[in-house]
């Protein structure tokens, strides 16, 4: 797929998050004015707020789209990251692994120290 095809993937999914989460913040602003206002306007599971909601996200990724700031902005983002040598899965493995054999020393090591730190502590203060 070529870099405009995930840009605008991108603003897409960019609108259906602005549609979640500003369903719920529609749907929140109108209980605070009376629980009647919220009103169902298909079934019980799709209310006033869900609309209001739906309308702001279409009109979050249009705005995205259409504004030519964030439209190059995000053109030159996925330029770069198309440039990028992503690890195989083989290489992703063994880092983690590798990472956390690290840590566990480390914390093995700290751990150590905090006991010698305590006893040494104890000793003074006792």
């Amino acid at each position: 797929m070529s870099v405009a095809r995930y840009v605008n993937l991108s603003f897409v999914a960019a609108g259906l998050i602005g549609y979640l989460v500003l369903s719920e913040l529609f749907s929140f602003i109108i209980e605070l004015f009376g629980t009647g206002n919220n009103v169902a306007l298909i079934g019980t599971n799709f209310r006033l707020g869900d609309l209001l909601g739906m309308v702001a996200g279409i009109g979050v990724a249009l705005y995205m789209k259409r504004s030519e700031k964030i439209s190059t902005f995000a053109m030159e983002v996925g330029n770069e990251l198309s440039k990028v040598t992503w690890p195989t899965w083989a290489q992703t493995k063994q880092a983690t692994i590798v990472v956390i054999i690290v840590t566990l020393i480390i914390a093995a090591i700290l751990g150590l120290l905090d006991m010698a730190w305590g006893a040494l502590s104890a000793l003074v203060y006792s």
